[in-house]
């Protein structure tokens, strides 16, 4: 914490001029590129943390065109698939169970009193994108209405992540890779809100990823921006539509155009890329989509379940036997990926016995088929729906992604695309990759990879190599920081204006890093040097803020909200007013880094924007 001398708004200093001493330092209208680091890192290991499945990827510094996915998830479980479910189960006491295949085991063999002790969560990703008002405090509830703080789920999740990949590649190298030596990339929407790709920050460090919780050795990747660097090296023959039309081979030479459907559990997110004449991809306008994910089809199954059953029916099953109630849901979601037009969804052993209010399953659905005309059928402990059925599951979804892609196509930037790619969990789903192919397709190819729920935590990696690759990127708001100017008449507004040793300033001015819908290169930088206001001061608090709107001047304008602060202490008096601090932003990248550097006590302190406390 500053000082207590350290006066309250002390963020509003600005006296002294742009410094452009140092390489790489710019004024606040221009901007330049920071010089590389040196890579310490031998191991780049990515985990994609999605709503439904999630997997992870690395590769050695040394080689890092080979890039490794652990393929026997589920192995003791009879599986050997390359993602594994995203659910977590703890103890009663909070503590850590189970993660994905073994923690849906171990949930489904407890008897229904040790399921109601313990702690089961699955798809609880999507809290942080419904979850506008974000923070530490936050809690989820389980599937038995049970709540834990958040930021420990997720955190739980990312250790147990952590230590499989480690030793996974101390099976595979021979040896367990020094903590320091691996750089962790963490996935995440593009859509998403600041304040939750700053809660994952939080949690990888919880989770004992990090030593800090600002740590440089964490990267935060756009999911869609991931699979857009997988598109671009996957073989021609990996998509699967080149397998029917040889015609759809992928070219990115300079000025290619194209868009990438993040198709998840969670969110449908977009990005449209431009290839540079160095080969770099360059934003086009900033990511698009929203809560169109898979996870929408399977609450429609439930709607299905709730007007075949009633509702009543199915929240009594799910309070007699959650284990039988998640099983349900789980064998939809893999049966919603095949190809078949009808589904066959196994019905727990539980649920074909259960009755309520004097009604059966077997009569429920009699009874849903004679009055609605819709074929349902129970056959060996299945529920067996027609492909009208299945359809009518998909169709509110598959409709507003392609009306999404559709208004996307009209926008001047995209008349001449190239390339649809459509990637993610989702992606498998044939229903999906028909809707697109119908509706784009005679207008620009549609390219589908062969292992489309692969792309993203592969691209992580490649992003996680060379997190330059995406070089142009649109800031999503304006950003600025507030300070104090000398007063203008005419030009300040006069009940801003203040008086402190002798000089007449105006207050709460937001100094403009970047506006919103303006290009940033990557690692750009902003730098502006600040003076004190008043004699003896012992530190400056920095406070930052955004704005959706451009053309912000003042901090306390309709719109702006305060999105963090730093504070840089200044204990040597020496100079006194004529001291300087050094504020650096670098922006382009996933986040937004700021530092403080006080050039008389050499005091240096940095932070990312923190949307979690603001």
């Amino acid at each position: 914490m500053a000082d207590e001398e350290t006066p309250e708004s002390s963020s509003e200093h600005k006296l002294s001029e742009c410094s452009n001493e140092e390489e790489g330092a710019v004024c606040p209208d221009s901007t330049s590129s920071a010089c590389p680091e040196e890579d310490p890192y031998k191991i780049i290991a990515a985990i994609d943390f999605g709503t439904t499945f999630s997997g992870y990827a690395y590769a050695l510094t040394s080689n890092k065109d080979n890039i490794y996915t652990n393929r026997n998830w589920g192995q003791t479980q009879g599986f050997l698939l390359q993602k594994t479910p995203t659910c977590l189960l703890l103890k009663p006491s909070g503590e850590f169970a189970a993660f994905g295949f073994e923690a849906v085991s171990k949930y489904n063999d407890l008897t229904e009193e040790e399921a109601a002790e313990h702690y089961y969560f699955d798809r609880f990703k999507m809290k942080l994108y419904d979850n506008k008002i974000l923070n530490t405090e936050i809690v989820l509830q389980d599937v038995n209405g049970k709540e834990q703080l958040a930021v420990d789920v997720f955190s739980q999740s990312l250790h147990f992540m952590k230590g499989h990949l480690l030793r996974h590649l101390a099976g595979a190298m021979g040896y367990q890779p020094e903590a320091e030596t691996i750089r962790w990339v963490i996935t995440v929407p593009a859509i998403w809100d600041e304040n939750a790709k700053q809660f994952m920050r939080e949690a990888a460090y919880k989770g004992e990823l990090i030593d800090n919780v600002h740590s440089n050795q964490l990267l935060i990747a756009l999911e869609p921006e991931a699979a857009s660097l997988t598109c671009r090296t996957i073989q021609t023959n990996s998509f699967t539509d080149n397998r029917e039309n040889q015609t759809a081979k992928p070219t990115f030479e300079p000025g290619t155009k194209y868009i990438v459907v993040d198709a998840g559990g969670g969110t449908i997110d977009i990005v449209a890329h431009k290839v540079r004449k160095d080969g770099r991809i360059r934003e086009l306008f900033r990511a698009t989509g929203g809560a169109w994910g898979g996870t929408v089809i399977d609450q429609q199954f439930i709607n299905l379940l709730f007007r075949i059953f009633g509702e009543e029916f199915i929240n009594e099953f799910h309070a007699q036997f959650p284990k039988d109630y998640v099983e349900l849901l789980q064998d939809f979601e893999i049966k919603k990926r095949g190809e078949s037009d009808s589904v066959r969804v196994s019905l727990p052993y539980n649920f074909c016995n259960f009755s309520y209010d004097e009604k059966s399953v077997q009569n429920c659905i009699k009874d849903y088929t004679q009055k609605s005309g819709n074929s349902v059928k129970f056959s060996s402990g299945k529920l067996v729906l027609s492909s009208e059925i299945v359809d009518s599951l998909f169709k509110d979804p598959l409709g507003q992604i392609n009306d999404h892609i559709e208004n996307l196509l009209k926008r001047p930037k995209l008349r001449d695309l190239n390339y649809i790619f459509l990637v993610g969990g989702f992606a498998e789903s044939v229903r999906l990759q028909s809707s697109i192919k119908k509706a784009f397709s005679e207008r620009v190819t549609v390219l589908v990879p062969e292992d489309a729920s692969l792309a993203v935590v592969k691209g992580a990696v490649a992003f996680g190599c060379d997190p330059s690759s995406i070089c142009q990127r649109i800031c999503r708001y304006t950003y600025g920081v507030g300070s104090y100017l000398p007063f203008e008449d005419g030009k300040h507004r006069d009940d801003l204006k203040v008086v402190s040793d002798e000089l007449v300033l105006c207050k709460n001015i937001l100094q403009v890093w970047a506006e919103c819908g303006e290009v940033i290169g990557h690692n750009e930088v902003w730098r502006e040097t600040y003076t004190p206001i008043i004699t003896n001061q012992r530190g400056i608090i920095f406070e930052f803020f955004k704005s959706s709107k451009k053309n912000v001047q003042y901090t306390d304008e309709e719109g702006v909200e305060k999105c963090g602060c730093l504070v840089v202490e200044m204990p040597d008096m020496t100079g006194d007013m004529e001291r300087a601090v050094d504020l650096e932003v670098i922006f382009g990248g996933t986040e937004i880094k700021v530092v403080g550097y006080d050039h008389t006590s050499k005091t240096h302190r940095e932070t990312y924007i923190d949307f979690l406390t603001a």
